[in-house]
């Protein structure tokens, strides 16, 4: 017996060719799904040191966060599968299906772990966000089993496409991470509900991720720094995975405490980790510290972010990766002394994210619609091609997803990028 019953059709919905169904849906889940992603995107970058001036803010945040989110847990403990990882599997094994439930519990802890200052992002909970309402408006809409696991792949394309009003790089993305295989017609549906989505947010104030750039002009000998770039973060991505990865695991309430502490401690020593403000990109094209404390940055971006991942908190992953990319862009900029310091920052920022998730194509396209220009297509191009070169053929380590895939007790044999084995776990409970 399912545990999703059965609901019937209304006459005039069926009256609607099926076609017709699918492209309406599609349509809803960009705008429905990008207006709640970024609902939640304006509510996370909320200033919460504004509201509390106090020097210990730094260390009482993460604790209190923590506690609120444990008590989270408690109340809604079927619903703690969240995130993007158990998204993807809903697509690959449940058809789709998400509880409703775990929606409202995403929207909180994730909003509870951004406040509390921890290294984690918002893009993460708002795929799962999007995607478990995508669910709900396919089912509703009657498209049936095929179209309902396809609503997961729309809803993460619309809640990237919200959030960066990068259209293209979330329909890539969608590929790349969720589907894993091409397949042309989804690919117009998940573009239809990207393209939506997209437009909702230009309306609405436009990307999170705002990068200004000047027109760049450089040399082809001048390129190899680029393949230099990418080779170190290609390094840097595989000391990030195999952190998480081989982190020691804790029982659940160990390792709430552990990931606040560290939090709590670093944040004894720069205030300004804290949360999603520590470095933005703007930020970053006019950096003005010296290189020792930009290595002290990437270290302790590597250290936060790596604890937050690998105790399970349910934040998102793509945005500290971004943030860690720039900040090595940077540092190579300042040890070479490159005119072209500003287009390494972005090119770090790219060919990071690429190495991690294992999703070249989906980076270079998300930092090229940020910049529109085509003089940066072929340094991004490179750093973000030498990047997953390193991570994934010289040093074979997997992809951010499928450990946490892997951890949540899904078997991805062999780190191939198309899942296969059955998981031994039940299908999620009814909301």
């Amino acid at each position: 017996m399912s545990i999703f019953p059965p609901i019937k059709p209304q006459t005039w919905w069926q009256g609607f060719a099926l076609r017709r169904r699918r492209f309406a849906v599609s349509l809803f889940i960009g705008v429905f799904s990008g207006s709640l992603c970024l609902l939640f995107s304006y509510l996370a970058h909320l200033d919460i040191d504004s509201y509390w001036q106090s020097p210990w803010l730094a260390v009482i945040l993460p604790w209190l966060a923590i506690a609120l989110v444990s008590l989270c847990e408690r109340l809604f403990a079927r619903h703690r599968q969240v995130g993007f990882a158990p998204a993807i599997a809903a697509y690959h094994y449940h058809s789709g299906k998400l509880p409703l439930g775990g929606l409202p519990y995403q929207f909180v802890v994730g909003l509870l772990l951004v406040w509390g200052g921890f290294a984690v992002g918002i893009v993460g909970p708002s795929c799962f966000i999007a995607a478990a309402l995508a669910g709900h408006l396919s089912r509703f809409g009657f498209l049936g089993e095929k179209h309902q696991r396809l609503s997961v792949a729309c809803g993460t394309a619309a809640a990237v496409a919200a959030l960066f009003n990068a259209p293209l790089a979330a329909t890539v993305l969608a590929y790349e991470l969720v589907m894993r295989h091409f397949n042309w017609r989804a690919m117009v549906y998940v573009g239809l509900s990207a393209y939506s989505a997209s437009i909702l947010s230009e309306l609405f104030g436009g990307s999170m991720l705002k990068v200004t750039l000047g027109p760049q002009d450089y040399n082809w000998p001048e390129l190899s720094q680029f393949l230099l770039l990418g080779a170190f973060c290609g390094m840097l991505a595989v000391t990030m995975v195999a952190a998480v990865r081989w982190a020691p695991r804790f029982q659940r309430r160990y390792s709430l405490i552990v990931a606040a502490a560290i939090t709590s401690l670093a944040c004894l020593y720069e205030p300004s980790w804290l949360g999603l403000d520590a470095m933005t990109p703007n930020e970053m094209l006019t950096w003005e510290v010296g290189v020792d404390q930009m290595w002290i940055w990437l270290l302790a971006r590597l250290v936060l972010t790596a604890t937050a991942l690998s105790m399970l908190l349910p934040g998102g992953s793509l945005g500290p990766m971004l943030v860690i990319g720039g900040i090595a862009g940077a540092i190579l900029g300042q040890l070479n002394l490159s005119p072209a310091h500003d287009v390494l920052i972005v090119a770090g920022m790219a060919a990071m994210f690429g190495a991690v998730f294992r999703c070249p194509w989906a980076a270079f396209m998300l930092l090229t619609e940020q910049t529109m220009q085509l003089s940066m297509v072929a340094p991004m191009l490179l750093a973000c091609l030498s990047a997953s070169l390193v991570a994934q053929h010289l040093f074979r380590s997997p992809s951010l997803i499928d450990v946490q895939l892997e951890r949540a007790g899904y078997q991805v044999p062999h780190w191939k990028n198309l899942l296969r084995a059955k998981p031994n776990l039940p299908p999620p409970p009814a909301s």
